[in-house]
């Protein structure tokens, strides 16, 4: 995992929903306060990377949260990323782009990457897996349908990550950082089970995340994981078996400030945190 003496950093980022530009202003104030640079950005899924209407025609969302965003000027090269983006998918996505022009990853404008639907990327020698979309159980053992016709199908049946994803992903190795965008279950502390009772996003805390990214975790027992979704900050830990511990920030969304920003130091074989919110 390596790295120059004194180490490097690299920023995570929460759901970002479009506002690119806000996405940099919120990562290069962190730059700018701490004189410190960053080798490159990860984020969490809800991405939005629309290049045009016909991008957001594809994504599943209520009609009062389609908005074509800041993508189309990084899209038309009118702007660029000051450091390499990393992204996996949310459920809100136009994966009627993602999906039609590459399931297994692309670069979606200069620096911008997509990890695909299960991808690994090892930018400085950090290795980062990432599995798009959320769970959802009904249509977990099933296919997604073809996007020939996009129009014939509920954009919703891709928001979804499946059996298919999740065996691929298994089977990755050696992973230090995994990116996911809905949480692992099981996360909540005791101590913090009332603030996730009765929330829109939270039945109870026991509600929170699902199965099958715990069951990933569990198997490939990264350093770290990063999660988005639920546009709310909070940090966890994961102790395996063996005796290894799984680093867990779960990220707000970038109209939430601050809170959607994690910075992380890497030196040696050391990962962490500079920035630390409950």
């Amino acid at each position: 995992m390596g790295g120059t003496e004194g180490g490097w950093y690299f920023a995570a980022v929460g759901d970002v929903h479009g506002q690119m530009h806000a996405m940099v202003r919120l990562v290069e104030g962190w730059s700018a306060r701490t004189g410190k640079p960053l080798a490159f950005v990860v984020q969490v899924g809800d991405f939005e990377p629309h290049r045009d209407e016909a991008d957001l025609a594809t994504m599943a969302a209520p009609a009062k949260y389609k908005h074509l965003g800041d993508f189309p000027a990084y899209h038309r090269r009118q702007t660029g990323f000051p450091w390499p983006v990393y992204f996996i998918g949310g459920n809100h996505e136009p994966y009627g782009f993602l999906d039609a022009q590459a399931p297994q990853g692309l670069e979606v404008t200069p620096g911008c990457h997509y990890l695909g639907r299960v991808g690994q990327v090892e930018p400085r020698g950090l290795r980062v897996a990432g599995l798009s979309g959320i769970h959802r159980e009904d249509v977990f053992r099933t296919a997604r349908p073809s996007l020939l016709d996009p129009r014939s199908v509920s954009h919703k049946a891709f928001a979804y990550f499946n059996e298919e994803d999740v065996d691929r992903a298994m089977g990755l190795r050696n992973i230090d950082v995994l990116l996911l965008h809905d949480w692992p279950s099981g996360l909540i502390a005791a101590s913090d089970a009332a603030a996730f009772e009765h929330q829109r996003r939270s039945v109870s805390h026991d509600t929170v995340g699902n199965d099958y990214a715990r069951m990933l975790v569990e198997a490939l027992r990264p350093r770290l994981v990063l999660c988005g979704h639920m546009h709310r900050a909070y940090r966890a830990t994961i102790r395996h078996p063996s005796g290894q511990v799984s680093d867990v920030a779960c990220l707000a969304s970038v109209r939430q400030g601050l809170e959607s920003l994690a910075v992380f130091h890497v030196s040696s074989d050391r990962l962490t945190e500079v920035t630390r919110t409950r």
